[in-house]
């Protein structure tokens, strides 16, 4: 009997993928051969959405190890960090044995002795009962940490680790370095950081010495042929059928998220009723992608506003080269990628005295996390685009909005984003489809 899936054990937008996971190739290779080297720490570095995540996850679980992972956040000191991992390896002591023999009681202090939950056992007899608090709250330093961790049999993930306070990242290094020295007694243990683009400079930066010890591992955006995986095997799992146009329309619109193209997948699936696996295979049509979109564009709206205005916000008021003044020349620039000049000579047009002397500085500022990453650097023809059609439509939409004839009310403003948002995508699957010559894309090449 052919087995079961749940729609959402196939599309998982919010979660790593394990049912419909899709290799990485060259990642998943580099990633296992510094998993096994003794002493060798692990940065994971890409774009947010890249899959950096799923990956790990999936080959953690195909080589059956074993991770406690701390989540930052924003502003997330060190010790808050090495406490997070203490505490989630539960570590406790003993802080007393009451001896019951012939009805005298006595007790007995030793905080000496430590032990991990998987291998301590509560003592308790007719002659003697242990009792045993959490070490969570006693001094703790590195050096603890990965003893712990070692005995445990376990890895360290520390994911967003781009989130750590900047002063604190310095101590971060030398706690790697911990790590590597400790790895002499306790040959698996690792801390794995997983974080943006820059993460890897980082740490590095802070300790040069780190450079040769630490395997740096970048998790590319998805291919096209990739992206198109995901849904072919997706549905294959749920026993349905996706339009050929309407796969290779949420490759394109997905620009390399694999995030994206399990949305409006599992969307497009909700609008026609599919929950799990198909008794007779259904076909879905670009009648019911349109549907998605609409849907996606209610659902993510304010997720769009939130890293639009991040990515415009001003800190230091600059003349002819506000990040809003650097988006809108992009917008008006004729081609969907522009390079360094091309930008320039739009503002230019605008402001012939201008001079752009710092206006590569922040046009990169814009491919930044803290800049919501609403940029991407194509280094292989030195030039930027938005970093999906979405953002590309909210950043149109907002510049076409502050004229003075503009729609209004709310209904209008929505119903003009999506006039925006259609023309957008078209534009992006269009010049995609300019730029490769077959109808639909490979399945077996590994663009990373």
């Amino acid at each position: 009997m052919a087995q079961k899936f749940k729609l959402h054990e196939v599309f998982t937008p919010s979660q790593p993928a394990f049912s419909n996971y899709v290799e990485r190739g060259v990642v998943n290779t580099q990633l296992l051969r510094a998993l096994k080297t003794p002493g060798k720490q692990l940065i994971i570095y890409g774009h947010t959405g890249a899959g950096k995540t799923t990956t790990l996850a999936n080959v953690l679980k195909a080589e059956n190890l074993r991770a406690i992972i701390t989540r930052c956040v924003k502003g997330m000191t060190l010790n808050g960090i090495i406490i997070d991992a203490f505490s989630q390896l539960e570590v406790y002591f003993q802080t007393a044995i009451e001896n019951t023999d012939g009805g005298k009681a006595g007790a007995s202090l030793g905080a000496g002795y430590f032990g991990i939950k998987a291998s301590f056992n509560l003592e308790n007899s007719d002659s003697a009962k242990s009792t045993s608090k959490r070490a969570v709250d006693l001094p703790i330093t590195p050096q603890t940490l990965a003893k712990y961790i070692g005995e445990a049999s376990c890895f360290w993930v520390i994911e967003d680790f781009h989130k750590i306070d900047e002063n604190e990242k310095a101590q971060m290094a030398q706690i790697m370095k911990v790590f590597m020295d400790s790895s002499v007694e306790y040959p698996g243990v690792k801390i794995i950081a997983i974080g943006a683009v820059n993460t890897a400079r980082e740490v590095v930066q802070y300790d040069p010495e780190m450079k040769n010890r630490v395997s740096e591992i970048y998790v590319p955006l998805m291919s096209q042929s990739q992206l198109r995986q995901i849904i072919t095997e997706g549905s294959k799992l749920l026993k349905i059928t996706f339009d050929p146009d309407v796969i290779d329309k949420i490759a394109t619109y997905s620009s390399g998220l694999a995030a994206v193209t399990h949305q409006l997948a599992l969307l497009m699936c909700e609008i026609e009723g599919i929950q799990e696996t198909q008794k007779q295979s259904k076909f879905i049509t670009k009648e019911t992608l349109d549907a998605a979109i609409e849907d996606y564009i209610n659902e993510h709206s304010d997720t769009l506003k939130s890293t639009y205005d991040s990515a415009t916000r001003v800190k230091n008021l600059r003349k002819y080269e506000s990040p809003k003044d650097v988006l809108n020349a992009i917008l008006t620039c004729p081609k969907e990628h522009v390079t360094y000049q091309d930008v320039l000579a739009a503002i230019k047009k605008v402001h012939p005295e201008y001079k752009g002397n710092n206006l590569r500085k922040y046009i990169e500022e814009l491919t930044t996390t803290e800049r919501g990453e609403i940029l991407r650097y194509d280094k292989d023809s030195y030039t930027y685009h938005f970093s999906n059609p979405f953002l590309r439509a909210y950043a149109q939409f907002i510049r076409k909005t502050e004229n003075a004839n503009s729609p209004t009310t709310k209904t209008e403003l929505h119903s003009y984003l999506k006039t925006i948002l259609k023309r957008e995508l078209e534009i992006a699957h269009d010049a995609f489809r300019k730029d490769f010559s077959v109808d639909h894309f490979p399945m077996d090449d590994d663009l990373e």
